[in-house]
């Protein structure tokens, strides 16, 4: 029998375990979104930190051992960066919980962190893919090109993933800053997949990405999980990218592959994502935002565009075994390409950085408090998976919550679940809770109860009311519970309310 050389084995070894990657991320969501919070070994994290952990001890033996002795790719490294930022996300995560607050969203920097030591891990497989064999040397290597293919699908779902909330629900989508980060992440994932494996390269990328997001959202639904949405969908936008490269026969390092691809993708994702607001969402965009909106997108589509070229230009170098100032006409050139990229990516994160306004603690009156009950349980401030833990002792306790202006009310009247109809009923017996916002009393009389039996089978109850016309800033809720022959608990959210 064969036996394998042991680079080969590592890098079969830590793809296989990196690919778990993309379901993970996608149960965790629907995890944090249907049970809530869980410990840090939930089992999506497990999954996820699985891959994480693997591809660690595949880098560290690279760079240790297997470079010396076997000459394993230096590619290597840069996954081993990652696996240490991802580590690092994950520690970060668990204080940020602990002294912070229980957030189910990802813009918070623990999982920035995270997010952005797996893209490194993945990038450094790639390079260290192509590396290793040289797939670019010949037309016959078709392997190791569908495995790019894939690493550039997760590429693209950890784009998807960064998008946070407007891949939960598309009704608080703009037309200004969501087609803005589209048009950041995207262009560059497809122009490194056109500029690694040539035309066709993008549309085949956001195919794999799509039928897997599709496929793995059906079973988490089919297990009764709240999934991300289907959407944005970037086949099309992905088309116009690789029709561009056919149009300039992109096989050199032409840089008007890149912006115009850039500004393909930018003109095509604009008006996908105006009409599936307007046809489907029901939910049309402003004409004149979506024309103001549109240099500033162009130009994220662009630069964004451009470093996946140049980041293309390494990839196919490496699986051609010619070495990067051969591929950009010289090492000076090479390094300026290098710089470029890592000066790109720093003008675009702080392009991202949008803080939302900050408004005083409002009345009342301005938030507007109406009676909702087509609200999920799930998505009440007060649901006990997004509490502190330990809520429920006397004495004073304290929670930290996100929420968006998104067009739709915040539910903030307290939720309670049961294991069943008699427990819940037992429990509610026995208990009663007291509302205040910003000092303000709420009379929960005044609103509807709702109760609804869960897929689990438990039974789940809450006053249907939300805030109508909730204010940028932040909002202080109090929950007074009070329990026969004991002392109260109250549990004080801080409630940190964005613009979207």
């Amino acid at each position: 029998m064969r036996v394998q050389d042991p680079v080969t084995l590592a890098l079969a070894l830590a793809l296989g375990a990196g690919w778990f990657g993309f379901p993970g991320l996608l149960w965790d969501v629907a995890w944090h979104r249907s049970i809530g919070r869980d410990t840090f070994f939930s089992p999506p994290h497990a999954l996820m930190y699985t891959g994480v952990a693997v591809n660690g001890l595949v880098a560290a033996w690279a760079v240790l051992w297997g470079r010396r002795r076997h000459g394993a790719p230096a590619a290597f490294a840069l996954g081993a960066v990652g696996f240490l930022l991802a580590l690092a996300g994950a520690a970060l995560d668990e204080w940020w919980h602990g002294h912070v607050g229980k957030d189910v969203n990802l813009w918070s920097p623990p999982h920035l962190v995270g997010l952005a030591g797996t893209v490194l891990i993945a990038v450094g497989l790639m390079l260290a893919l192509a590396a290793h064999t040289r797939y670019a040397r010949g037309p016959g290597w078709l392997v190791p090109r569908v495995i790019l293919l894939f690493g550039f699908a997760d590429l693209v779902h950890k784009a998807m993933v960064a998008l946070d909330h407007y891949t939960l629900d598309p009704w608080g989508r703009t037309p200004d800053f969501y087609p803005f980060l589209l048009a950041l992440l995207l262009p560059a994932v497809f122009l490194t997949a056109v500029r690694a494996l040539g035309p066709g390269a993008a549309t085949a990328a956001a195919v794999v990405f799509t039928a897997e997001h599709l496929a793995i959202n059906l079973v988490l639904q089919a297990a009764g999980m709240r999934t991300a949405t289907l959407t944005p969908i970037p086949i099309l936008p992905a088309l116009a990218v690789d029709l561009v490269a056919v149009a300039f026969a992109a096989r050199g390092g032409a840089a008007l592959v890149a912006v115009a691809g850039g500004l393909a993708f930018a003109l095509t994702t604009q008006a996908q994502e105006a009409a599936w607001m307007a046809w489907v969402v029901a939910r049309p965009w402003p004409l004149a935002d979506v024309v103001a909106a549109a240099p500033r997108v162009a130009l994220a589509a662009t630069g964004s565009a451009w470093a996946g070229w140049a980041l293309g230009g390494f990839v196919r170098g490496a699986g051609a075994g010619r070495p990067a100032r051969e591929v950009f006409g010289s090492a000076a050139r090479a390094r300026g390409a290098g710089a470029a990229m890592l000066v790109l990516a720093a003008a675009g994160l702080a392009a991202a950085y949008r803080p939302s306004r900050a408004e005083p603690p409002a009345s009342l009156a301005a938030l507007a408090l109406a009676p909702d009950t087509g609200f999920d349980h799930r998505d009440a401030v007060f649901w006990e998976p997004l509490l502190p833990d330990g809520w429920r002792a006397p004495g004073a306790h304290a929670a930290y919550q996100e929420a968006i202006v998104d067009g739709r009310g915040i539910p903030v009247g307290p939720t309670w679940c049961g294991k069943d109809e008699a427990a819940l009923g037992r429990e509610l017996a026995t208990v009663r809770v007291a509302l205040a916002i910003n000092g303000e009393a709420v009379d929960l009389r005044h609103y509807p109860r709702t109760r609804r039996r869960t897929r689990d089978g438990s039974v789940c109850e809450w006053v249907g009311v939300s805030v109508t016309a909730p204010r940028p800033g932040f909002q202080a809720l109090v929950y007074t519970v009070e329990r026969d022959g004991a002392a109260p608990s109250r549990v004080t959210v801080r409630l940190r309310v964005k613009e979207p």
